[in-house]
């Protein structure tokens, strides 16, 4: 089995070092590289590209939104994971924006919860804290409010069990959880997931709960 291969890009070295403590000994992880600005870690991704990048948002010269946006347009395989002390609306959908998928307060951050993101990532999906999760639905609720339902919405059709899986993802449960709730595999869970992102396009579970709010797919 191939190792997650993570480059680490923040301004502060204690921050870089403590996050090289954490993926030392993690067997699928391997961290290739450690830089302190957006600059240096573009300047490292022409030679050595990563398949996670752990970035800061604030650093100089380069914020980690900028290299986000840099990254997520000429290496759009590579994932972008924010660890921010910042976590207020604007920062976070501006990430998101961005192109990041997924988003973590450095104060709130766990060894397990750091390795838990880094996994879900890997494997495709987004990730974002509890406390990050209900700030992005909070946002994605209040511009639901002021639009109305598409045409792209009223085209497609979404089975019971769909809404019922789409429902959930809403209230920002993982597939494992979801798989649980619903008595489920993880297989089932993340088939029925892939046909309602097939269905109206989507890249991502951000988009897709976006658009489920906005549309009233779902009730809320």
């Amino acid at each position: 089995m191939s190792r997650t291969r993570i480059l680490i890009v923040d301004d502060h070295q204690i921050v870089r070092d403590g996050i090289k403590r954490i993926l030392t000994d993690e067997n699928n992880i391997e961290l290739i590289g450690s830089v302190g600005s957006g600059k240096d870690a573009l300047a490292f991704i022409k030679c050595n590209q990563p398949d996670i990048v752990i970035a800061d948002l604030s650093m100089p010269n380069m914020s980690g939104i900028e290299l986000t946006e840099t990254i997520s347009k000429l290496y759009p395989q590579i994932k972008v994971l924010i660890l921010s002390m910042f976590n207020n609306e604007e920062y976070i959908v501006s990430a998101i924006q961005a192109g990041a998928k997924g988003y973590l307060p450095k104060q709130d951050s766990t060894t397990e919860i750091l390795l838990e993101a880094i996994r879900t990532i890997a494997s495709g999906d987004e990730f974002f804290s509890p406390s990050i999760s209900k700030i992005v639905l909070k946002s994605f609720i209040n511009n639901a409010k002021s639009s109305g339902v598409s045409d792209v919405a009223k085209k497609h059709q979404l089975t019971s069990r769909e809404k019922e899986i789409l429902k959930l993802y809403v209230e920002g449960c993982t597939n494992n959880e979801i798989a649980d709730k619903l008595n489920l595999s993880v297989y089932t869970v993340k088939t029925h997931k892939n046909n309602i992102m097939q269905k109206y396009n989507f890249k991502s579970t951000v988009e897709m709960i976006k658009f489920a709010l906005r549309n009233n797919i779902v009730e809320w």
